[in-house]
Protein backbone atom coordinates (compact mmCIF):
# COMPACT_ATOMS: atom_id res chain seq x y z
CA UNK A 1 0.00 0.00 0.00
CA UNK A 2 1.28 3.23 -0.60
CA UNK A 3 1.28 6.65 1.16
CA UNK A 4 1.84 10.13 0.98
CA UNK A 5 2.32 12.89 2.89
CA UNK A 6 2.76 16.31 2.55
CA UNK A 7 5.45 17.53 4.60
CA UNK A 8 6.14 21.05 2.89
CA UNK A 9 3.76 23.68 1.17
CA UNK A 10 4.98 27.33 1.25
CA UNK A 11 6.15 29.87 -1.95
CA UNK A 12 4.22 27.96 -4.08
CA UNK A 13 6.38 24.84 -4.01
CA UNK A 14 4.57 21.89 -2.45
CA UNK A 15 6.45 18.15 -1.31
CA UNK A 16 4.85 15.00 -1.03
CA UNK A 17 6.74 12.09 0.48
CA UNK A 18 5.17 8.81 -0.79
CA UNK A 19 5.96 5.52 0.75
CA UNK A 20 5.32 1.85 0.26
CA UNK A 21 4.53 -0.95 2.76
CA UNK A 22 6.11 -3.34 0.23
CA UNK A 23 9.45 -1.64 0.32
CA UNK A 24 9.95 0.64 3.42
CA UNK A 25 13.82 1.27 2.97
CA UNK A 26 12.89 3.78 -0.04
CA UNK A 27 10.79 6.31 -0.44
CA UNK A 28 9.78 9.09 -3.21
CA UNK A 29 9.80 13.16 -2.56
CA UNK A 30 7.40 14.45 -5.22
CA UNK A 31 7.84 18.03 -5.71
CA UNK A 32 5.38 20.54 -7.56
CA UNK A 33 5.32 24.05 -7.78
CA UNK A 34 2.65 26.19 -9.37
CA UNK A 35 4.76 27.35 -12.51
CA UNK A 36 1.98 30.26 -13.64
CA UNK A 37 3.57 33.23 -11.13
CA UNK A 38 7.19 32.40 -12.47
CA UNK A 39 5.89 32.72 -16.24
CA UNK A 40 4.23 35.72 -15.45
CA UNK A 41 7.26 36.86 -14.03
CA UNK A 42 9.33 36.56 -16.83
CA UNK A 43 6.94 38.02 -19.30
CA UNK A 44 6.86 41.18 -16.89
CA UNK A 45 11.02 41.18 -16.73
CA UNK A 46 11.07 40.61 -20.55
CA UNK A 47 9.47 43.97 -20.91
CA UNK A 48 11.36 45.53 -18.03
CA UNK A 49 15.03 44.50 -18.26
CA UNK A 50 17.01 46.50 -21.50
CA UNK A 51 18.97 43.10 -22.14
CA UNK A 52 22.02 45.17 -22.56
CA UNK A 53 24.64 45.98 -20.46
CA UNK A 54 27.43 43.40 -18.47
CA UNK A 55 25.19 41.95 -16.38
CA UNK A 56 21.76 40.18 -17.61
CA UNK A 57 19.47 37.76 -15.87
CA UNK A 58 18.90 34.48 -18.38
CA UNK A 59 16.18 33.37 -16.73
CA UNK A 60 14.41 31.79 -13.48
CA UNK A 61 14.65 28.12 -13.14
CA UNK A 62 11.30 25.91 -11.46
CA UNK A 63 12.64 24.64 -8.33
CA UNK A 64 12.17 20.80 -9.95
CA UNK A 65 14.04 21.81 -12.95
CA UNK A 66 16.63 22.19 -10.87
CA UNK A 67 16.63 19.53 -8.04
CA UNK A 68 16.50 17.24 -11.30
CA UNK A 69 19.52 19.18 -12.38
CA UNK A 70 21.89 19.00 -8.97
CA UNK A 71 20.33 15.09 -8.84
CA UNK A 72 21.76 13.96 -12.43
CA UNK A 73 24.62 16.24 -11.89
CA UNK A 74 24.06 18.77 -14.59
CA UNK A 75 27.05 19.88 -16.85
CA UNK A 76 27.14 23.53 -18.39
CA UNK A 77 25.84 21.93 -21.60
CA UNK A 78 22.97 20.07 -19.90
CA UNK A 79 21.90 23.84 -19.45
CA UNK A 80 22.42 24.61 -22.27
CA UNK A 81 20.18 22.23 -23.98
CA UNK A 82 17.59 23.11 -21.58
CA UNK A 83 17.43 26.88 -21.70
CA UNK A 84 16.95 26.07 -25.65
CA UNK A 85 14.85 23.26 -25.14
CA UNK A 86 11.73 23.22 -22.60
CA UNK A 87 13.18 26.08 -20.48
CA UNK A 88 12.71 28.41 -23.28
CA UNK A 89 9.43 29.73 -21.77
CA UNK A 90 11.45 30.48 -18.53
CA UNK A 91 13.99 32.92 -20.54
CA UNK A 92 14.36 36.67 -19.78
CA UNK A 93 17.21 37.57 -21.40
CA UNK A 94 17.16 37.44 -25.68
CA UNK A 95 14.24 34.69 -25.63
CA UNK A 96 15.00 34.32 -29.79
CA UNK A 97 18.93 33.46 -29.01
CA UNK A 98 20.58 30.54 -28.19
CA UNK A 99 22.36 30.69 -24.87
Amino acid sequence: MQRAFVYEDRNGVQRTLIADDERPDRFVVKTSQDLEPILESVARDRELMANSGDNVVLGRVPVGVYERAVHEQWEESDWRKWWNGEGRAFRIWKPGANV
